[in-house]
């Protein structure tokens, strides 16, 4: 499968918008949905026929991201802003790309390597999805990156996620395959502020710029009326991070929390995940969450792992803060919860509590969840960060304003999904290549999204069905989630309503369905005016207009996807198919067709 032009990332166009789906907008590396979609919809169904076909399209999804098998098992943001999600259910990307990935498995061990560069050495401080992406993308370019890892493995907070939503050996296979397919060197136990390992040091070595993403291994303390709630360094009380460190580091044996009271403070994804893990140390668990679950006040945690933590009885208290954590003789004992009255407000986060509504929840051990920073020592000695103790950066470039040849990005920004970290490693990667090159930094990058409208269907189709094992069945760190099989996967990818523009997908051309993209022109001797091509177009890209004092027809190139619906429908025969080019200019009136300009 050649690769795609990949016209729906970065034009190289000065400035403007870019026509894409909603689904692809919303990926923050913009993977190509839609042509995936469709090209699993096109699969044989004979498994064997499929198979080759399906190594093919896992080579597609390697090339833009190497994670996309990762991203098959705990990655559905796309989803969020699907247009099937009103109508049947959005289409279940997440499941789409985990078909591809589990039988891409093997494939991660024969990828041919990327043709070794000879440009500049890069420095990459942090082996998690950010620096690991960035090391990707600048091997691409023909630089010589070098990770250096502080611990003794990669994948940084990937490494945490409970294997019941994550295998491990996929993990580790997928980063093996990352560096060895992108020649990255690797330097573990190499911490950036300490042993003299600092950013002069590196700039003394050879490395021509310097890209930061170590993470937020801090946590965040709980505080109540702006000062740090007393308790949290006592037994019994252990922040969300460090559990699923513990955890994932067999510190915690099974049976350790049997019938043991837990309480997880928080409603984000790692709350989620300690409470769900806890549950299956046997622990009897409940989340104390800020938001009221409804309305403009969801959890912040993805919906699903919600549901899935209330079928294995995880209670969930909501609209509830902690303002006291109470301990007996050394041992914790519980916490006091009053109601929040509100989270937010017009300066953003600023929760507000009435004390006279206040409960008592036991607890034996207290999870706190509320999120975690970047370690602050080596950011201040270095200078990285601004007058508000914040890590500065360029938010479109990621430089540091304080030290040229240096770059930021992934969690130590702000917390976020695993592909924000990696949106991050590949806009620094694009910045790195730029700023060597002596090019500006910001030319082109400012791009404004939109999407087309809605196609117009009326056979939609409802979601499928989770494959989630019975709760009582799911109750250990084994996958409690089956993936889909052949059919299934063509079954869902078809109902995908394919919303984007041709040029950001292209899958009809891979498939050999079509040689090109082909447009329709207007024929304008001929074409009335009378509107029949306009309500005969599902995409909304015929449309009428008025010339010189006349009606006529409008063909809006980013739109058409050259079905030919219009031509079918046209009395007067004023429209045909002609190959995708550019328009020309020509004299109003003289008579001659043309394509008609964009709308």
């Amino acid at each position: 499968m050649k690769p795609h032009s990949d016209r729906a990332a970065k034009s190289g166009e000065p400035s403007g918008s870019q026509l894409l789906a909603p689904c692809q907008i919303k990926c923050p590396i913009h993977e190509e949905i839609q042509r995936t979609n469709i090209l699993i919809s096109l699969l044989p169904r004979d498994p064997q026929a499929a198979a080759s076909i399906i190594i093919e399209i896992g080579d597609d999804l390697f090339r833009k991201n190497p994670f996309f098998t990762v991203c098959g098992y705990v990655c559905g943001i796309c989803e969020l802003e699907c247009r099937y999600a009103e109508t049947g259910g959005a289409i279940r990307r997440r499941l789409l790309k985990r078909f591809i990935a589990d039988r891409y498995r093997d494939r991660l061990h024969n990828l041919e390597p990327l043709p070794r560069g000879d440009r500049d050495m890069v420095a990459v401080i942090g082996g998690g999805p950010a620096g690991l992406m960035a090391g990707y993308e600048l091997s691409r370019r023909g630089f010589r990156p070098v990770i250096f890892e502080a611990g003794a493995s990669l994948g940084g907070a990937l490494r945490l996620i409970p294997h019941y939503r994550l295998p491990m050996d996929l993990l580790d296979d997928t980063i093996d395959a990352i560096v060895r397919v992108a020649g990255i060197e690797i330097r573990f136990d190499a911490r950036l502020g300490m042993y003299g390992f600092d950013l002069d040091r590196l700039q003394e070595q050879g490395f021509r710029a310097v890209f930061i993403a170590v993470g937020s291994p801090a946590p965040r303390i709980l505080t109540f009326g702006g000062k740090e709630l007393p308790g949290q360094k006592s037994p019994g009380v252990i922040y969300g991070h460090s559990f699923l460190y513990e955890l994932a580091h067999g510190a915690i044996p099974a049976g350790y929390l049997d019938n043991r009271r837990v309480i997880v403070i928080g409603g984000g994804n790692v709350a989620l995940d300690s409470a769900r893990s806890a549950r299956r140390l046997g622990a009897d668990v409940t989340i104390v969450c800020l938001e009221s679950g409804v309305g403009e006040s969801p959890l912040p945690a993805d919906p699903l792992e919600v549901k899935a933590a209330v079928e294995e009885g995880v209670a969930i208290i909501y609209s509830r803060g902690v303002c006291a954590i109470h301990h007996d003789t050394g041992r914790l004992t519980g916490i006091t919860a009053p109601r929040c009255t509100r989270v937010v407000d017009d300066h953003g986060f600023n929760p507000q509590f009435d004390l006279a509504d206040s409960m008592e929840i036991a607890a034996d051990l207290l999870i706190i969840s509320v999120g975690q920073g970047p370690e602050r020592r080596f950011l201040h000695h270095e200078g990285l960060l601004d007058e508000t103790g914040r890590v500065a950066f360029d938010p479109l470039t990621l430089e540091s304003p304080n030290r040229r040849s240096l770059f930021v990005g992934g969690d130590m920004l702000k917390l976020g999904f695993m592909v924000d970290a990696m949106r991050d490693g590949v806009e620094a990667a694009e910045s790195i290549d730029r700023y060597c090159r002596g090019g500006d930094l910001r030319a082109g990058r400012e791009i404004a999204y939109s999407t087309p409208p809605p196609p117009s269907r009326h056979d939609y189709r409802p979601e499928p069905d989770v494959q989630w094992l019975p709760p009582e069945h799911r109750l250990d760190f084994n996958l409690f989630e089956s993936g889909f099989t052949l059919e299934d996967a063509i079954a869902e990818a078809r109902r995908c309503l394919t919303c984007g523009p041709c040029s950001s997908c292209e899958a009809c051309i891979e498939a050999g369905i079509r040689l090109d993209i082909p447009t329709c022109e207007v024929i304008e001797e001929r074409c009335s005016g009378c509107g029949v091509c306009a309500s005969a177009c599902p995409f909304g890209a015929a449309s009428v207009v008025m010339r010189e004092e006349r009606l006529s027809s409008v063909t809006d190139r980013q739109l058409c996807r050259g079905c030919g619906l219009c031509i079918a429908a046209c009395p007067a025969a004023a429209r045909r198919l002609v190959p995708a080019k550019a328009p020309e200019e020509k004299p109003a009136g003289d008579g001659r067709t043309n394509v008609s300009p964009p709308l």
